[in-house]
């Protein structure tokens, strides 16, 4: 927990919590938290961000929270898509760019610039949706090998979510059956 509450100190200072959305930590598959509320305002202390559980920072719930995930989803473990590699492969890193202590710059800073570009600029190639739902704008960018998602209440769309994708074209076809909602543990800032 040491390293990961002196990331987020960072990532506090380098003003990089900003750029993230709000997220629920009650999973929308699980129906439970997958971040334990310890956790939770440990992590959100850190970063000086005033969050109520089950509500807080997408960026420290979704890349530190899930590093204590132990619940486990359809998708396996939160973790996974952090220490697995397949999403850094996806967008063409090396296999362990996003673990906690590989490389100079923290976890979130190097999702935040992974993710961040296509989601404010997508490539032609990728599926791009976008929704009204509870007073929000969500935005999905699919491409092969994974979703990027954000939301705007007002003040600009900021990162949300990134994970793997294992058929962008099912995907898609999924999210365009579905009605308008938010999604991927999106949740409106309090």
């Amino acid at each position: 927990m040491d390293t990961v509450l002196a990331c987020v100190a960072r990532d506090r200072a380098d003003g990089l919590l900003e750029r993230w959305s709000a997220s629920t930590v009650i999973d929308e598959n699980v129906g439970e938290a997958v971040v334990e509320r310890d956790v939770f305002e440990r992590i959100h202390s850190a970063g000086g961000v005033n969050a109520r559980f089950p509500i807080g920072n997408a960026g420290l719930v979704h890349v530190y929270g899930y590093l204590f995930s132990t619940v486990v989803t359809p998708y396996g473990y939160k973790s996974d898509r952090w220490n697995d590699g397949v999403l850094a492969t996806a967008l063409g890193r090396p296999a362990g760019y996003f673990r906690l202590g590989d490389g100079d710059e923290t976890p979130l800073a190097r999702v935040l610039g992974s993710a961040e570009p296509l989601l404010l600029d997508p490539p032609a190639s990728a599926h791009v949706a976008e929704w009204d739902a509870d007073g929000a704008r969500q935005r999905a960018v699919v491409t092969e090998g994974l979703l990027v998602s954000g939301l705007d209440e007002g003040a600009g769309m900021r990162l949300l979510t990134i994970f793997p994708v294992a058929d962008a074209a099912a995907f898609t076809r999924d999210l365009s059956a579905e009605a308008p909602r938010l999604r991927w543990n999106a949740a409106r800032a309090s």
